[in-house]
This record gives C-alpha cells, sequence and structure tokens, in this order.
C-alpha cells in the first residue's frame, strides 16, 4: 500500500513536494476550455472578434487563478513587472515586431515571391486597422503570458534549463494545431519563434518585450500587409497574391509556412545576442 501511494505521489508530486509542472499547465488549460465554452454558452457569442477576445481573457484568468493557487507568488515574478518598469522594453518588442515582419513582406515581395493587388502607394485605410490592433493586443497578451511568463516560470520548477524553453516553445507550436494549413513547416517555424520569444523573456527578465514583438508581428502581418495570420485571413491595408502552396512565402497559413520567416527569426536570434541590452535591475 505504501509502494502504490509513493507511487502515486511521484506521478503527481515531485521530489520538492510540489505539483507537478505538467499539471499545472494541464489544468490551467482545462479550466480556460471549460471557461471559454461557459461563457460562449451563456452568451452565445456570434461576433467574431469578441468571441476571440473573451478566449483570450478566459485563458489569462485562468492563468491568474492558478498561478495564486499554486505559485503564491506575486505576478511579477512571472515576468509581469509594472509598466513604468518595462515600458522600454514593451517599446523595443513592438518595434522588433514590426521590423521583422516588415523585412518578411519586403523580401518576399522584392524577390517576386509575392505581387500586391494594387501599388504600394494605394493603401486601403479602414475600421479593421483600429479593430485589428485591438485583436492582437488581446492576443499577444493572452499567449505571452500563457506560454513564457506561466508556462516557462512554472517548468523552470524541474530544475532542468532546457525545459522552459523547449517546452514552452513546443506548447506554442501546439497551440495553432487547429488552425488552417497547418504544414511541418509552419510547427517548425512556430517551435522557433518560441524558442525566440523565450530567449527574449530569459535575456530581458520580463515578459513585455515578448508582448510587443507578438503584438506587431501579428498586426503587420494581418491588418497591415494582409497575409494570412497562421491561416486566418484578416481585413489589411494592402492586398497580397500568394501562391497556393510555396516554401517561401508558407502559402495559405501565411508567412510562418516560409522559409523567408526562418531567416528572419534566426536575425532575430543575431539581434538579441548581439545588440540587446536588458534594463538594469530586472
Amino acid at each position: 500500500m505504501y509502494r502504490v501511494v509513493k507511487t502515486m505521489d511521484s506521478i503527481f508530486i515531485n521530489k520538492n513536494c510540489q505539483t507537478r509542472s505538467g499539471w499545472k499547465i494541464a489544468l490551467t488549460i482545462f479550466v480556460f476550455l471549460a471557461l471559454t465554452i461557459g461563457v460562449n454558452l451563456v452568451f452565445m457569442v456570434d461576433n467574431a472578434m469578441i468571441g476571440n477576445i473573451i478566449q483570450c481573457i478566459c485563458l489569462m484568468l485562468s492563468v491568474f487563478i492558478f498561478w495564486k493557487l499554486f505559485e503564491r507568488r506575486p505576478i511579477r515574478e512571472m515576468g509581469l513587472i509594472n509598466i513604468r518598469s518595462g515600458y522600454r522594453d514593451l517599446i523595443i518588442g513592438l518595434v522588433f515586431g514590426s521590423i521583422s515582419m516588415s523585412s518578411v513582406f519586403l523580401l518576399l515581395l522584392t524577390t517576386g515571391s509575392i505581387t500586391l493587388e494594387k501599388s504600394l502607394y494605394k493603401p486601403n485605410f479602414s475600421i479593421s486597422l483600429m479593430s485589428g490592433l485591438i485583436l492582437f493586443i488581446f492576443v499577444g497578451l493572452d499567449e505571452e503570458i500563457f506560454t513564457r511568463g506561466y508556462c516557462m516560470s512554472v517548468l523552470s520548477q524541474t530544475g532542468r534549463k532546457w525545459m522552459p524553453l523547449i517546452g514552452s516553445s513546443i506548447l506554442f507550436a501546439l497551440m495553432h494545431s487547429m488552425n488552417p494549413h497547418m504544414s511541418l513547416l509552419s510547427y517548425i517555424n512556430l517551435f522557433l519563434v518560441g524558442l525566440l520569444l523565450a530567449y527574449m523573456f530569459i535575456k530581458s527578465k520580463n515578459i513585455w518585450i515578448t508582448i510587443g514583438y507578438h503584438i506587431t508581428w501579428n498586426y503587420f502581418e494581418g491588418s497591415v500587409f494582409g497575409f494570412q495570420v497562421s491561416g486566418e485571413n484578416i481585413n489589411s491595408v494592402y492586398t497580397v497574391n500568394t501562391p497556393a502552396n510555396n516554401l517561401i512565402t508558407g502559402g495559405q497559413f501565411g508567412p510562418e509556412a516560409g522559409i523567408m520567416v526562418t531567416i528572419v527569426i534566426m536575425l532575430g536570434f543575431l539581434y538579441m545576442w548581439k545588440f540587446y541590452k536588458p534594463i538594469k535591475g530586472n
């Protein structure tokens, strides 16, 4: 009987008498899904944007609940430091993300891999620019608080230095599995983006830089340049013509399924390694 109980403890509890990180993450995801389904059933949400924002709020709420339940530490200890201390990194992330996606766009355009339906000098501005920004702010906050802030902090209890990096990046890639037109290269690039964001989090010691990067990467990708964002169509300033299946452009999934994004991600690692200087005191 003792051996059975001890075995059960080892499944759920680690040697430091902590609930294992995998169970913490799994419970957070379960509560998030239950909350999202419950809210949608009660309010019968039929607007896609509002539905996505509700989903983001439900995930962030689940993270905060389980952080307080299991970790019992201040929120800042998962990297969500006061914005007065983190605004510089937020700005760096916003600029970094916009430059990264603009580089992907310009490289694809100048090499003839994509074409524009209208001239670059004839942008189509509309209210969707604002609604897209609101949506991607929520998405950036939501995914970074969960995958980098929460999951990396929880996975650090394993004592294996590689686990927060690899584990959170695998989870980040798998989170997009339900998106249309997923491919092997899209999984690889999403894993690499996850690694880059994890490296940014570790080096900056807060998640504001990753939140900023995530927001403008998605925003410029979808709302400005007109690419699919992980397989989803977004109203945009420009409309691009992309070959249906193409290893360079990413085809119907969007740039994250293309080699050009792989190159830009590698350059992102180089920038963070050689040029980024963390804020003193973080």
